[in-house]
This record gives structure tokens, sequence and C-alpha cells, in this order.
């Protein structure tokens, strides 16, 4: 026994269409629109004869160019639903009282289609019952065939699709034979009357107009497929469809057209008898039977059709602000419950009207205005992409204001008036609907009431109330068939086997709708849950994904950060290291340095005094004159004053070095500074400066410097100064690797230039005509840990904290350009005034 469970979760219910149709279940729905040619060409061919394919010809062709545009729109659009009406509203969005007044036109021609062909299959039934001597009560009739669709409807959206797509494709395929096998049979048969006529019906233009207009009920609707791109689970191959719906359209009908002029009798309008006497010559003894089903089939697949693509019309037009929110509301199933009754609504009250070409004639007044909104949106969204032909449109909508005033007012002023208000009603409703304070024209009571757990649960030992429905049909059902048997034995023979058709596809239809609302909700609340399941189990993987990548993302942020915290204070440690030798070396060298002035004065007044000594002392004592040989006095006299000055040269250059690492370290400088970048740039050369010597066994490398005329930059003078020092020490070690390995043709240099750079920034070049880079270290050259450097000799962070020094703490820019084989170019771009949220951010 199935079951739930007070507490089950629901699936939700809202404004949210999903998208559970299969592209083969939508295709379907592309065809019904060729299969209502038969009951509008039986008209068109008693009123214009043998000239009928003029009529059909223009609005073909003119049906087969939309089809085409309509399939870029909903390329376009490609979750709007409801198709063609919703994608006039979005071409006239300037406008939307036109848009909403051809959006309900399309509703109109659609809806009043369901009644028409309830009213046909009616007919149908009471013809091959009267040739049996048979009657049956027409109102009863009338009134199940329109119902069934609307408990299929309210069933939900999947089981009507499959049901369709069961029954359109026998029936295209039947409709495609009449139209082949006739035009076949008119060439070749011997028995045929030939392929074109002796003579040709007369009419005049305003006949001409009427009938284009009413053909245009078939041609220009063969793009309803897009009522449903939007719940689609394949809306591509959807769209894709509508190619083959226009390539059918000439078959059908001009050829279907063509063979129903030569080969049906001029004066009946009766769509069987017609059809009957057109197939005959090739169909034969099947001839009735297959004309049966294919009516039948049409009249039940158009119903079908109405009742769920009118819904959608209404849902998009709701969602877009043009018709009450109550009318978004769709059930996780698809069922639009309240478009769905207003449509029921408007079918009852045609079928109460009855007058078959009367509704036609109204109802199609508005459609052909949707087109002529359609199309004078076109022509004012020109030059957008998903427009195709503007022009042409602009001169059809012109041709087509000329046919709806000749054509349209041909049927009648009161018919005229009464479409042309059609839409107008519908909105007066609809304004009703808002303003009346009831539940039921609320759209949260129908949320509640699809979420309700006791509508929507399946209830419980269901199995009992089945088994009870199953018996019911079977005694039904055999009562039935016992009757049929004893009737149709005593009647003719091909009305009793046609009659059998006409009930075989009701029953499937009655019994599908049965289905559905008896063990179709059991086995479609399976089937949820098991894809609400998998979604979940989807999800959950997603999840699980996507917070193992978030962890994969921290760990290599941490790590990263863990890297350049620890190449930081190595950095920072270096820095005070640096600061604290030359803070400790400066003071002697400074005690050095201030008494070398002094020992100079003092050695040349002693050697003063001993040349006097010599002057007036010619001849010392023996001892004297020993020791004056034994220290060599007179090089000592000459090489004193050299080893004083070379003493103070000395002193001054460790005087340089001094201050080059404490304006390197800028301990003291840790907040935005105002400085001399050359300065900076110095402080690093000098400290390189015995990388750059030439050495037996290497050439040096020759520094050019080209520093522009630049003001005092603000800036953190210390990370400035780290920036320089990896870029050139990086540059170095390049130059290194060919300058110790191989012989140079050129010298190695490294060439510095720094200039203005527009009005408030700077520019600094560092180039060196090294090696240069390939394409794929130079994409990584900024990554945490990239280096290509052996083990040992770099840790990958140098380049990558650099960029950030430059782009994250003084907002500018690092890049750099190389050629494998043509050196490399870095350019440091920074503003000469630090921003105020810069400074901010690079705090935090």
């Amino acid at each position: 026994m199935v079951s739930f469970s007070d507490d089950r979760t629901t699936q939700p219910s809202s404004t949210h269409l999903t998208r559970s149709l299969s592209a083969s279940e939508t295709w379907g729905f592309g065809l019904t629109t060729h299969l209502f040619w038969p009951s509008i060409a039986t008209t068109i061919h008693l009123a214009l004869g043998s000239a009928a394919i003029l009529a059909w010809f223009p609005a073909t062709l003119i049906g087969m160019l939309a089809v085409f545009q309509v399939q870029k729109l909903g390329s376009h659009w490609i979750d709007v639903a409801g198709g063609t009406p919703n994608y006039t509203t979005k071409l006239l969005k300037h406008y939307p009282g036109i848009a909403r007044y051809v959006a309900l036109g399309y509703f109109c021609g659609w809806v009043s289609a369901l009644p028409t062909s309830a009213i046909v299959l009616t007919n149908l039934v009471q013809a091959n019952l009267a040739a049996m001597h048979l009657s049956c009560p027409e109102i009863p009739l009338k009134l199940g065939f329109t119902l069934i669709a609307f408990v299929l409807a309210f069933s939900g959206t999947r089981a009507l699709s499959i049901l369709h797509l069961f029954f359109v494709v026998p029936t295209i395929l039947l409709l495609l034979a009449f139209c082949f096998q006739g035009i076949s049979w008119l060439i070749f048969s011997p028995h045929s009357p030939g392929f074109f006529p002796t003579t040709w019906s007369q009419f005049s233009f305003t006949d001409w107009a009427k009938w284009y207009f009413f053909s245009t009920y078939v041609t220009y609707g063969c793009e309803t497929i897009t009522a449903y791109v939007a719940d689609s689970r394949s809306p591509k191959q959807t769209l894709k469809f509508l190619p083959i719906s226009a390539g059918l359209m000439p078959p059908i009908f001009l050829g279907g057209t063509w063979v129903l002029t030569r080969l049906a009798n001029e004066g009946n309008s009766d769509v069987l008898t017609n059809f009957v006497t057109a197939a005959d010559p090739f169909w034969g003894s099947f001839t009735l039977l297959i004309v049966t089903f294919l009516i039948s089939a049409i009249s039940l697949l158009c119903c079908a059709t109405v009742v769920s693509n009118c819904p959608r019309i209404l849902y998009q037009l709701s969602l877009d602000g043009h018709l009450s929110p109550v009318f978004s509301v769709v059930s996780q199933r698809g069922v639009f419950g309240p478009a769905l009754l207003l449509i029921l609504i408007f079918s009852l009250f045609c079928l109460v009207w009855g007058n078959v070409d009367q509704i036609v004639a109204i109802s199609n007044i508005s459609w052909f205005i949707s087109f002529m909104g359609l199309h004078l949106g076109l022509w004012l969204q020109r030059g957008k992409p998903e427009v195709l032909f503007p022009r042409l449109s602009l001169g059809i909508l012109l041709a087509e204001v000329v046919i709806l005033f000749v054509g349209g007012i041909a049927w009648g002023w009161q018919n005229f008036i009464i479409g042309f208000l059609f839409p107008v009603g519908i909105l007066l409703i609809d304004r009703i609907i808002r303003h009346i304070p009831l539940a039921f024209f609320d759209k949260n009571w129908w949320i509640r009431y699809y979420y309700r757990k006791r509508t929507l649960a399946i209830v419980k030992d269901s199995i009992f109330l089945q088994v009870i429905v199953l018996i019911v049909l079977l005694c039904v059902a055999f009562i039935t068939g016992w009757s049929f048997q004893i009737l149709l034995n005593q009647k003719s023979v091909a009305h009793a086997d046609a009659m059998v058709i006409v009930l075989l596809q009701v029953v499937v239809f009655v019994g599908v709708a049965i289905a559905c609302w008896t063990s179709l909700p059991q086995i479609m609340a399976l089937f949820e849950a098991k894809d609400a399941a998998e979604a979940a189990l989807r999800e959950s993987e997603a999840n699980l994904r996507q917070q193992t990548q978030q962890l994969q993302q921290t760990l290599q942020e941490l790590q990263q950060t863990q890297a350049q915290l620890v190449q930081t204070e190595k950095m920072s440690s270096l820095g005070q290291l640096v600061a604290g030798v030359a803070h400790e070396i400066n003071n002697p060298v400074n005690f050095i340095y201030g008494n070398l002035n002094p020992a100079q004065e003092y050695i040349q007044d002693l050697l003063q005094l001993l040349e006097m000594y010599q002057q007036y002392y010619p001849t010392p004592v023996c001892e004297i004159q020993d020791l004056v040989e034994a220290i060599e006095i007179d090089f000592v006299k000459e090489d004193l004053p050299k080893l004083l000055c070379s003493m103070k040269i000395g002193a001054d250059r460790i005087q340089k070095i001094v201050l080059a690492l404490r304006n390197f370290s800028r301990m003291d400088e840790s907040e935005v500074k105002e400085v001399n970048i050359h300065e900076g740039i110095d402080s690093t050369l000098m400290i390189l400066q015995n990388r750059l010597k030439k050495t037996s066994d290497y050439p040096g490398i020759t520094v050019i410097k080209e520093y522009g005329d630049l003001p005092l930059i603000e800036c953190y003078p210390g990370l400035l100064n780290q920036v320089f020092m990896n870029i050139i020490s990086n540059a170095i070690d390049a130059l290194e690797t060919i300058g110790r390995h191989q012989q140079v043709a050129e010298p190695l240099t490294i060439r510095i230039e720094t200039k203005r750079w527009g009005s408030d920034r700077i520019l600094i070049q560092i180039t060196d005509n090294g090696p240069g880079m390939s394409e794929t270290v130079k994409k990584r050259l900024f990554d945490p840990f990239f280096t290509t450097k052996p083990v040992g000799k770099g840790t990958g962070l140098g380049m990558s904290i650099s960029y950030q020094i430059i782009t994250e703490k003084h907002q500018g820019s690092l890049q750099c350009n190389s050629v494998f084989g043509q050196g490399a170019e870095f350019l440091i771009e920074i503003p000469l005034h630090q921003s105020k949220m810069g400074i901010l951010s690079a705090k935090c």
C-alpha cells in the first residue's frame, strides 16, 4: 500500500514554471495548427472553388516568415513562456496598452478553437450515428468533449503532453499521406481529372481579402511550440523544430488545398463529406475509417493544445504585470488553476453560443490583430539583433491593415466589432478580479491551496479507491461494448467501423483522464520523490564539492599568507639587522672620520719638525742615523700623507654604505612618507654593487640610469625599496646566467628610467638585455611559490610580494613585458599621492 503521512513535505508551488517537458513532448504541440487545416480548408474551398489556392499561397508564405522570426525571438527570450504573444509584449514594451491588447487577441484566437473542436467532433459523431439511424443528445456530447481536455489539464502537464504526442504522430502522417498521395494520384493516375482545372473560379478583391483573412487562422499559428520553451528541459532543441514546422506548411496548406480543390465536391461545407470524397480515389474502402480518425484526432488534439498553451500565455502576461497576479500561479506539476478556470468559462460561453462560423469569424478578428501587433513591434524594434525582417514586417503590416478592414468587415460589421472588443472584455474581467476582494481571486489563496498537505498528499488506502473505480469502469465498458455490438450488427458496417474509431479515441482520452486522477498521481509522486531525492543528492554532492574547493582555496591562501608572513618577518628582521649594523658601524666610522683631519694636521707638523731637525742638525749621532736608515724615513715622509688620504677615502666610502643601508631599510619610515624615489634606487644599486663589478671570468653589468625630473613621492619607502631589490636582483641573476657561461656579443646592461606618467602618476621602467622568459613563465610570474631558480636559490615569493606591494599598498600596477631571448622589461606605475581610502585598505 502506498501512502504518505500528514507530515510529508509537499512539493513547492509558486509562480515558477519548472522545466519538466522533454523536447519531443513539446514538438507535438507544434503540429496542432497544421492539423486544424481541414476544418478551415473546407470552408474556403466551398467559397472560392479552384481559386482557393490563391488565398492560401501568400498566407502560407507570410506564415513561414513568421515562424522563422519567432524562432529568433524565442532564442533571445529563452525563459519567456506563452510564445508569440508574450514576445510581442516585449517588442511593444513602450506601449503597454497595445501590447496587452494584442497578446490577449492571440489568446482569444486560440481559446475559441476548443469549443469549435468540440462542436466539430459532436457533429462527426452525430453524422455517423445518423447514418446508422441512431440518435445521441447533442449538449452532453459537446460538454463532455470540452471537459475531457480540462480534466487532463488539471491533472498536470506531463500526461497531457505524452497523450498529445501519442496521437499527433499518426495524425500528421495520415494528413501528409493525404496530401502526397492526392498529388501523386492527380499526376499519374489515368482516372485523374487532370492536375489543373479547365476553368478558374472568379472572385473579387473583397472575396480574396475575406478568405485570406480566414486562412491566417491556420497559417499564422504554426509557431505554437514557442509557448513551451520556458518549461522545456531542452529549449534550444524545442526551437529547432520550428524550421520543420515551416517546412510542413507548403505540402499541407498548398498541396492539401490543391488535392481538395481538384477532388472534393463543390457546394458541400461538411468536412467529413469533402475529405471522404477527395480521398476515396486513392484510399478506397478505408477512406471513411481514415478520415474519421483524422477528424476526431484533430479535434481532440486541438482541445488538448488549447488547455496547454493558453494558460501559459496568461501566466507570462501576469508575470510581466499585464494581468492580475493570480494567473501567475502554477503547481509543481504544471497546473495553471486560475488560468484554466477562465478558459473553461469562455469555452462554456462559446458552447452556449453554438454558431461555429460566427465564433471563428469573431475570434479571427482578434487573432489577426495580434499578428499585426507582432509586425508593428518588429518594425519599432528594427536594428535589434533579434529582428530579422523589419522592412518586410512594415510592408506586411500595411497590407494587413487593408485586409483587416476589407476582409474583416466582409464577415459583417457586428462580428468585426465584437471581435475587436473581445480582448477588451478580458481586460475588464481582469480589472474586476483585481478589485473584488475575494479569496478565490487572490494569488496567495491558490498557493496555499497547492501547498496544503491534505490536498497534495496521496490519499491513504487509495488502492481500495482505485479497485472500486476499476470495477466500475470495467462494468461500464462491458455494458457499453455489449450494447454497441447489438446495435452495430444491425447497421452499416462502414459507419460502424468509423464510430468505433471515434469511440476508441474518446475512450483513450477518458481513460487517461481517469488515470490522471487515480493511479497516475501516485506514480508521479513516486517519480517526484525519486527526482527530489536525486536532486537533493546532486545538490549535496555539489555543496560538498564546493566546500572542498573552498577548503582547498582557504588552505592555499593560508599557506600563501604563512609564507608571506615568514618572508615579511625575514625582511623585517633583515631590515632591523641592517639598521642595527649600520647604526653600530656609523659611530666608530664617524669617530675615525672625524679624527682624520686633525691626525693629518699633526702628522704634517711632525714631518715639518723632522725636516727642520735635518736642516739644522744634518749630522746626527750614529744611533739616530742607523734608525733613520732602518725605518726609511724618506719613504715614510712620502707615503704617510697618501696613507691618510686613503683612510679618508675608505671612511667616506663606509659612511656612504652606512647611509645606503639605512636608506634601504627605512625602519624609521613604516608609514607613508614623501621620499625621493631615486635615493631608494641608488641605495639598492649600492647594496648590489659587488654583483655588478667586472671580474676575471665575468664581464660585469653596466647600469644606465635615466632619471626624470620627479617630485617627492608619497609611498612606503621600505616596501618600495624591497620591490626594487627583487626586480634588480632578478635581472642580475638572469644576466649572470649568460655572462658566466657564454660569450656575450654586447655589454650586459640594466637600464632604469623614471618619468612622469600623466598628471598624477610616475612610471619606473627597469629593463635588461638578458635571456628573457617564455610566455608560460610570464603568465605565472606573479604567482606565489613560482620560481625558475634551482632549489635553495629562491622561495618564489619575491615577485608575488612585489606585486602585492605595488597593487595593494600603493594602488598602482606592475607589469612585465618579455620575449624569450630578447630580455625583460618591468613597468612600475604608482600615483604621486596615496589616497586616504588606499592607505586605509593597505593598513587593513
